[in-house]
């Protein structure tokens, strides 16, 4: 007897709303560490709405998945009616997480691009 296979079936749901991941202005950003070792950079554009996370070049596995867990901090963020810069400090001096590290406080910077911040990030 041969196996039936039945097509699936797909339904579309809506996804959390989020920022725009692109930016082509300058941004402030904040390094996010784990145990004093480098995860990444959350970062959010000066001039447009949009926020992500870069991770750091020697933070291998980790720095990806910190990647995954901010960009769900950064939903849950918007979701609560928070712009971007206050998403960028709203986790800055909370205990350190698991996946995510921590924010310092007031220890924001600027850089030109996103671009820029990414060369940053390979250098880390």
């Amino acid at each position: 007897m041969e196996p039936q296979w039945d097509d699936p079936e797909f339904r579309t749901f809506d996804a959390p709303q989020e920022w725009s991941w692109t930016t082509d202005g300058p941004v402030r950003y904040v390094l996010v560490t784990r145990e004093g070792l480098p995860l990444g950079f959350l970062w959010v554009a000066s001039m447009s709405d949009a926020a992500g996370f870069v991770p750091a070049a020697t933070s291998g596995g980790a720095g990806m998945n910190a990647s995954v867990a901010w960009v769900g901090r950064l939903r849950s963020a918007k979701a609560a009616g928070d712009d971007p810069f206050a998403a960028l400090r709203r986790w800055a001096g909370e205990a350190e997480d698991a996946l995510c590290g921590s924010v310092p406080v007031d220890a924001e910077s600027e850089i030109s691009s996103l671009a820029g911040l990414s060369e940053l990030a390979d250098r880390s």
